[in-house]
């Protein structure tokens, strides 16, 4: 189902249809599991980002149901996701893999059979997985009875001004996290600059209908830096895996990688700077006022 508001419908209904619809999407996947219980954990925590990322739309009008339910959406993800970041962690090491030669190749090949053998480690000692699903699932449908409750003024002003509100309030917050990692370069500080863009992502594709062309376009040089953005994270909690589990690798693997492991995340954090200043020249007050116009043009 396509994540894009309506602006010829009631505001309410649309957003019970959005916020249903993912968390059917999310739910179906971890009662049914078609590709296994990971990949079911993988795509209902996608479909889960994307009803937090409606709600932070719908802030400036029900912020008491945002904060509520990004709290029960946040830490039902979190209680399934640890044998999931364990597969992540193997993906990311033969990203790593790939981008090196010769000796630090091998140390990373080495860190792709210890990584895979500690994920099957994690299989097995974890013996309530199916209830770890079920409390998932159960608190995904809590969350679709929550967002059915709620009602918003449906005028086409209304609706209109929450909208640029929202563009405004995403745009501010991706430039004060960018000007944070670009003080800090920190991995902390890039990992909240991701979570900011894929709030102004959601906001595009929730907006697409509005000015398709232009928004697509945008949307998918951000999800291009969310991507990057992704890796620079991805390779910083494989640094922190192999400080905190020494025991994995080598001490001269360990050497290797972590040094391959620096260079690749200041690589990718300039990388991330130099797409994120020339994304986000953007005045936040111009483009709501841009986005309240089209919809009323919409409309």
């Amino acid at each position: 189902m396509a994540f894009k508001l309506s602006t010829t419908r009631p505001f309410t209904r649309e957003f019970h249809r959005l916020a249903s619809g993912q968390l059917d999407q999310a739910i179906n996947q971890l009662e049914r599991r078609p590709e296994g219980p990971f990949e079911a954990i993988h795509a209902a925590r996608k479909a889960v980002k994307k009803v937090r990322g409606l709600y932070r739309f719908v802030a400036t009008a029900a912020p008491e149901a945002r904060k509520t339910e990004n709290r029960r959406l946040r830490d039902a993800s979190r209680a399934v996701a640890r044998l999931r970041d364990a597969q992540a962690l193997v993906e990311t090491a033969q990203i790593l893999r790939d981008r090196l030669a010769d000796e630090e190749e091998d140390a990373a090949q080495r860190a792709v059979d210890a990584l895979t053998a500690r994920r099957g480690w994690m299989i097995e000692a974890e013996t309530d997985l199916d209830r770890r699903l079920f409390d998932y699932t159960d608190a995904l449908k809590a969350a679709r009875a929550a967002a059915g409750e709620l009602d918003f003024d449906n005028r086409p002003k209304a609706a209109r001004q929450l909208a640029s509100a929202a563009w405004r309030r995403s745009l501010t917050r991706v430039k004060a996290a960018l000007e944070a990692a670009r003080e800090d370069r920190t991995p902390d500080a890039f990992h909240t600059l991701r979570k900011r863009c894929q709030d102004d992502r959601f906001h595009h594709l929730l907006l697409m209908r509005l000015w398709p062309a232009a928004l697509k376009a945008r949307e998918q040089q951000i999800k291009a830096l969310i991507d990057r953005l992704g890796l620079l994270h991805d390779f910083a909690v494989l640094l922190q895996t192999l400080i905190a589990e020494p025991a994995l690798l080598s001490p001269d693997d360990q050497v290797i990688l972590r040094h391959a492991l620096e260079v690749e995340i200041g690589a990718e954090g300039r990388r991330a700077l130099i797409k994120a200043e020339a994304l986000y020249a953007l005045d936040p007050k111009r483009e709501a006022l841009r986005i309240e116009r089209l919809w009323k043009l919409a409309y």
